[in-house]
């Protein structure tokens, strides 16, 4: 019997991967499937994912300053829009200088890979894939530090690795990838582009898939309205609007959900009702606000910290991303800040409202929620008319009030939106990757 090493070292992998049909094809097909895990959520994994044929091994996730600089220098290496922006405002203007010298240069990256041959820690996954002895290891962060370690020691075991794009914003903001595996998987033909264009990787290297957790989407909601409505204490008679905050993290003080959630509640007809979806690795500060009859918070995600800066440790279950399923196909429209859920409502054909605004102030540039805007992977959602951009409370409540009315207003741009992001909306995106997997085993 085969056996594929899977990580999951990112929150989103348990429902971008995990929880798709990929592991029981995989089974089906005879494969024994290890997953590589932060050690201190073994038992979440366990608990989720372990059946016949499934096994969950531990590893630690502390880095190292070699870890550090590494991807110091794969964040110089590569020269984009969003990476420019988050030197101004996240980094310190760390990196500005020698981005200047090498960015985007062919020279840098190949020296770039070699050093990171050279210097890249060893040893953390020696043991298991001693002990286990995949014939194929699945990376599906190859940008995540841990991926990167993996993947260099399978490498020199001879193991072929195919190594995954885990998002849409990655490859133009999360600097270069290090190690190029055997095969990259990514999700549509934008992303392809960007590996070949920015990253240096051949187009024969890569196969693309589309986006394996939209295949259960495809199948309509995971459970009745009345169903649906019951775990979330809402009244089936209502319609439903959704905002999709921004979180705390990515504002250094955060007002704007809040003063998002009262324009809303303050438009909204009586008709309606509003749920808050809380971002799952984010926390999002929403004092002084009483419990609004009209409104519903909720927070996805297994919390597996009690502190809130640990959101970020949290991770989906099957449930949270059904009951996620259930909720666009119920709602009416979509209020969201720069999020993926921008692509999760084209999926559904839901009508989006891009929250272009700071609420009731306006912060320097770099300070401001329009920065995210304008990186690489945002500017073309709102140049493709799929989603309308708000600049002002009263864009926001006008458009609000469109939609509401008249739904099927940018359907042709949502379906472009979900099209090119997609690439292919057909329910066999988990197939194709297992497909890409057992190409390169049987190489």
């Amino acid at each position: 019997m085969k056996a594929i090493l899977i990580t999951s070292f990112h929150p989103l992998i348990s429902r971008n991967i995990l929880s798709t049909p990929l592991i029981d094809l995989l089974i089906s097909g005879g494969v024994r499937v290890i997953l590589a895990v932060p050690e201190n959520k073994t038992g979440f994994f366990e608990s989720e994912f372990i059946r016949d044929g499934v096994s969950v091994a531990g590893v630690s996730r502390d880095l190292t300053r070699r870890d550090r600089i590494l991807r110091y220098l794969a964040l110089a290496a590569l020269g984009t829009r969003a990476l420019a922006i988050k030197r101004k405002s996240d980094m310190g203007g760390s990196g500005a200088l020698l981005t200047r010298l090498i960015a985007n240069r062919p020279l840098a990256r190949r020296a770039i890979r070699a050093l990171d041959a050279v210097i890249t820690p060893r040893g953390r996954f020696s043991a298991l894939l001693g002990r286990e002895r995949p014939d194929i290891v699945f990376s599906t962060d190859v940008q995540n530090e841990n991926d990167v370690r993996l993947i260099r020691e399978a490498k020199r075991r001879h193991i072929p690795v195919v190594g995954m794009v885990r998002s849409w914003d990655n490859l133009t903001a999360k600097g270069l990838i290090r190690v190029v595996p055997d095969r990259l998987i990514v999700h549509n033909e934008i992303i392809k582009g960007e590996a070949v264009k920015l990253h240096g990787i051949s187009e024969d290297k890569i196969s693309v898939v589309g986006i394996p957790h939209y295949d259960r989407y495809l199948t309509g909601p995971a459970h009745q309205r009345e169903q649906f409505c019951g775990q979330l204490n809402l009244d089936p008679a209502k319609r439903f609007v959704i905002y999709a905050p921004v979180g705390d993290r990515y504002l250094r003080e955060n007002k704007v959900d809040r003063e998002i959630i009262d324009l809303i509640v303050s438009f909204l007809p009586p008709s309606h009702h509003l749920i808050v979806r809380l971002p799952p690795m984010d926390s999002v500060v929403l004092d002084n606000r009483p419990d609004f009859p009209n409104v519903t918070v909720m927070r996805p995600g297994k919390q597996l910290s009690r502190n809130k800066v640990m959101f970020r440790n949290n991770e989906l279950t099957l449930q949270d991303d059904e009951l996620l399923r259930d909720m666009l196909f119920y709602c009416d429209l979509v209020v969201s800040g720069p999020s993926t859920f921008i692509i999760d409502a084209a999926v559904f054909d839901k009508p989006i409202i891009l929250v272009g605004f700071d609420g009731d102030t306006t912060p320097p540039y770099y300070e401001s929620i329009r920065r995210y805007w304008d990186y690489d992977h945002m500017r073309s959602i709102i140049s493709s008319g799929g989603a309308r951009f708000a600049r002002s409370k009263e864009e926001l409540a006008a458009w609000a009030r469109r939609y509401l009315n008249d739904a099927s207003l940018d359907r042709a741009d949502r379906r472009r939106i979900a099209t090119e992001y997609c690439w292919r909306l057909d329910g066999q995106s988990s197939q194709r990757l297992v497909d890409a997997l057992n190409h390169v085993c049987g190489q």
